[in-house]
């Protein structure tokens, strides 16, 4: 059988290649089309012809489903299979496509005169090249325009693109073309910036959030033995600092001086961490990581595309190269935190797909990959004022196989949903894409039948819910330039979930276990886990200039499963 298979691919390839290539692989068709751009977006004139764009092809991936269903057999803490992750090998018996798609595929870019060292293959399920906007635009039969969004935002997109009919079938999707993303930017708290030398240390919970903070109000009562691997993630050109993180430790974290991270960069043409370029976002994440997760090895992942003056330097794009990146790594970090998000309508059904699927290879690899869920509540991305269409979520925290993280704030002894200055609130709401999975779907479905029916038409009752889980988001105290700034957002509270997570990987090394892998379906459905967690009541996820979706008793669309006990975690996981 398999040898009858293996003759009719090459005889297939062979009638292809005999006479014109691109004759025999058929018309070309529309593989994509929007009606229009994505919210915000407007189109001002073509993209430069010479503008290069950093092209990705998602091959059709051989067997994502088998995959799929392995990993919610592994991932699920009733199974006696749960924990035996896969290696990278393991991983590319799935995902590793036919050697026709392969072959098509480069047959007809071979015809466009892409060819031999132009092409790349981080992985076999991936191709990568880089050509010209005019050239692209021969490809895929389709034109590229200028899009402006929200400030001085500029992209080259397609609102449609085409590819030979025979290539339909052995395609996922083609980027850049029609996923659109306005940039997620870090925020500041409304407390005035001051010089590090003018400022107190040592204010107590909640007015000052610190690791101390964190290691008191969470019973995080163990020291890790540092053997293992943290990343945060750089998007957009967001450097960080190495100088301002030893401030930071020598000031706020003494404990972890002389500790630093480490700089690694992700896809083509990236720009390098710049000390002299510090942003927030980069302090923020990277000062976390080091402090609440100390000892854990921490690595500042820079993502590109970021170093072209060209149209093209979109979250989106970085995505991608972020994915291919964390599969194809021999050795990568055991978790992942993202502090970078978009609204879920802007990136296409294909990309969506695909980027998914990222996260799925990665969760089966034994890796945790945790997304921010905003920090305007139910209005996904941005503030609004109204949402015509409904409640908006963001993308990738909702995608089922990452861990979205939301954000609280202290009440007293307790915890509430987190109200941000300039009106915002920790993001929640549900999918409109992702229908929710079986490990989350009871907690869904009782929420959403305990609402009153004034939320009916605004949100898509059987998606996917967001977030999972919480942790406090404001007061953060961080360095940034050398001068003391208070921060606040879900861009905090991840990094810490993450950093806490790595503390429980390592305790679990010292029982001889691996690691915790994709998390959802053990937080959801072992019982032990779900009472370490603490439930955050109060507060909603406000936005659309309404109050959004309240926490309530049980898993919301607010604050998730709620925050945790670090100590009855640790025991729960260890179990696992």
């Amino acid at each position: 059988m398999v040898a009858i298979k293996l003759k009719a691919v090459f005889a297939a390839l062979l009638a292809v290649t005999k006479a014109s290539p691109l004759q025999d692989l058929g018309p070309l068709s529309i593989f994509e089309k929007l009606t229009a751009p994505a919210t915000g977006w407007v189109a001002n004139g073509d993209a430069p012809a010479e503008a290069v764009l950093n092209m990705h092809i998602g091959l059709k991936q051989r067997d994502i489903k088998g995959l799929e269903e392995k990993l919610l057999d592994i991932s699920d803490p009733n199974s006696s299979n749960y924990g035996k992750w896969l290696s990278k090998e393991g991983i590319e018996q799935y995902t590793t496509p036919s050697a026709l798609t392969t072959n098509l595929v480069k047959l007809w870019l071979t015809a466009h005169g892409i060819t031999g060292d132009a092409i790349q293959q981080s992985s076999p399920d991936w191709i990568s090249f880089e050509v010209p906007v005019i050239k692209a635009e021969s490809l895929l039969k389709t034109k590229y325009s200028l899009f402006h969004g929200q400030g001085d935002q500029v992209t080259a997109r397609a609102l449609e693109y085409s590819v030979p009919q025979l290539l339909h079938d052995h395609i996922d999707t083609i980027q850049p073309t029609t996923a659109f993303h306005s940039d997620f930017g870090p925020k500041e708290g409304a407390v005035a910036q001051a010089p590090v030398s003018e400022r107190a240390v040592g204010r107590a919970c909640p007015d000052d959030v610190t690791a101390d903070c964190i290691n008191d109000y969470y019973n995080v009562d163990y020291t890790g033995k540092g053997t293992q691997s943290l990343a945060v993630t750089g998007f957009l050109d967001f450097s960080a600092s190495h100088g301002d993180a030893a401030s930071f430790l020598k000031r706020y974290f003494p404990k972890g001086r002389g500790k630093d991270f480490a700089d690694a960069t992700a896809g083509s043409n990236v720009r390098p961490n710049n000390e002299n370029n510090a942003t927030l976002e980069g302090n923020l994440d990277t000062q976390i990581a080091l402090s609440v997760g100390y000892p854990s090895a921490v690595t500042y992942l820079m993502v590109g595309p970021n170093n072209q003056a060209q149209p093209n330097q979109y979250f989106g794009d970085q995505l991608i190269s972020f994915g291919q990146w964390m599969n194809a790594a021999s050795d990568p970090p055991t978790v992942i935190s993202s502090s970078y998000l978009g609204s879920e309508p802007d990136f296409g059904s294909s990309y969506k797909d695909r980027i998914c699927n990222e996260f799925m290879k990665a969760g089966a690899r034994g890796i945790t990959v945790l997304f921010c869920s905003g920090d305007f509540g139910v209005s996904g991305l941005n503030h609004e004022n109204s949402c015509p269409n409904g409640y908006i979520p963001t993308f990738p925290a909702s995608c089922p196989y990452v861990t979205a993280v939301g954000s609280t704030q202290f009440n007293g002894q307790k915890e509430a949903a987190a109200a941000f200055p300039q009106d915002g609130a920790t993001g929640g709401g549900f999918s409109r894409y992702w229908t929710a999975p079986k490990y989350q779907k009871n907690d869904t479905t009782s929420y959403v039948n305990s609402l009153s029916s004034s939320y009916n038409g605004k949100f898509t009752k059987t998606g996917r819910g967001i977030p999972d889980v919480s942790l406090v988001g404001v007061n953060w105290d961080i360095i940034v330039k050398g001068r003391y700034i208070q921060a606040y957002g879900t861009s905090a509270s991840t990094p810490a979930w993450a950093s806490l997570l790595s503390l429980i990987n390592d305790y679990r090394q010292t029982l001889g276990k691996g690691t915790l892998g994709f998390l959802n379906p053990a937080l959801y459905g072992n019982k032990e886990v779900r009472a370490a967690l603490r439930d955050a009541v109060g507060g909603s996820s406000k936005g659309c200039g309404e109050t959004g979706l309240p926490a309530t008793k049980g898993w919301d669309a607010a604050t998730g499963l709620g925050s945790l006990d670090f100590a009855a975690l640790r025991e729960a996981l260890a179990k696992l």
